[in-house]
């Protein structure tokens, strides 16, 4: 029996871990695609996932953000896509325990939408159907949809995942990479905060992107929310230093923007690009102290 997230967010504030990609990069993994590394490397997956627990995590992400069939294929990894999946909360599992939560993980597809795009609304939809087929299978505690820009390829897939047979929460993340609190496509975080509560979500928030961006559009989400909320933002802005991209901001930042995003209601805080263990430790602490 799945752990029960939404009975958790209501007795305390919950902390999520950090950052994958860039966690792998660091330790000299190299891969096509993130997910890669579940089979690759899966030592260091797990041990990436254990050290953000040890700085204080309770919620977690399988290593699935780029394991869709949209993402795969363009890396030349389609025809190991279950694998990928099946592994990746394998890894997670092993590595946290059982009463840990874990979410199984998705992001965009990598294409846009017609008519924007060449991506049809139901292709995008079978894929997001495929990935979470297979991690609904597994031992996961709710869905995380995260990293998205376009309010339609998130209709795309939260469709997909219910194709799938969830019965699990799902949360659903934003990015505003815009500093003034806009997403790519120019809505702010009371229109997309409408968009996801019409989609029947359990969790709404916002993740990535720019942090001052993250920060106004939660503000303008937790006006009008009437959910649980989700926050998870980039150590703050990339920058590239020597052919490597590089993350200006510091353990102690991240937990005062976790400390104001907690004040402002949020009950899931994490990190995403760039963080580490110490961020999420410094993030722990503001949670705590949120108390």
């Amino acid at each position: 029996m799945a752990n029960d997230l939404l009975a958790a967010v209501e007795q305390r504030v919950l902390v999520c871990e950090g950052a994958m990609g860039s966690m792998l990069t660091a330790k000299g993994v190299t891969y096509r695609n993130s997910g890669e590394a579940n089979l690759s490397h899966p030592g260091a997956v797990e041990e990436i996932h254990r050290a953000y627990q040890e700085a204080g995590a309770e919620v977690f992400q399988t290593n699935t953000f780029a394991a869709n069939l949209g993402m795969l294929e363009q890396a030349g990894l389609a025809d190991s896509a279950v694998q990928i999946q099946v592994e990746a909360v394998r890894l997670c599992r092993e590595a946290v325990g059982p009463d840990a939560f874990v979410g199984a993980n998705g992001g965009p597809t990598g294409g846009l939408l017609e008519p924007l795009g060449s991506l049809r609304y139901a292709d995008a939809v079978a894929i997001y159907r495929q990935q979470f087929e297979v991690m609904l299978a597994q031992p996961v505690d709710f869905v995380l949809l995260e990293t998205f820009e376009a309010i339609e390829e998130l209709e795309a897939a939260v469709e997909g995942v219910r194709q799938a047979g969830c019965e699990m929460p799902i949360a659903t993340t934003m990015s505003f990479s815009n500093p003034n609190g806009r997403n790519m496509m120019g809505q702010d975080g009371a229109a997309v905060a409408r968009a996801m509560m019409e989609m029947g979500v359990e969790i709404i928030g916002a993740n990535c992107g720019h942090p001052d961006g993250l920060l106004t559009a939660m503000r303008q989400i937790a006006e009008i929310s009437d959910r649980p909320l989700m926050a998870q933002a980039n150590a703050g802005i990339p920058k590239l230093v020597g052919g490597q991209t590089i993350f200006d901001g510091t353990p102690e930042e991240s937990g005062m923007l976790a400390a104001m995003l907690v004040e402002l209601g949020v009950r899931i805080v994490g990190g995403c690009c760039g963080t580490t263990p110490e961020h999420i430790r410094q993030i722990a602490r503001a949670a705590t102290a949120s108390i």
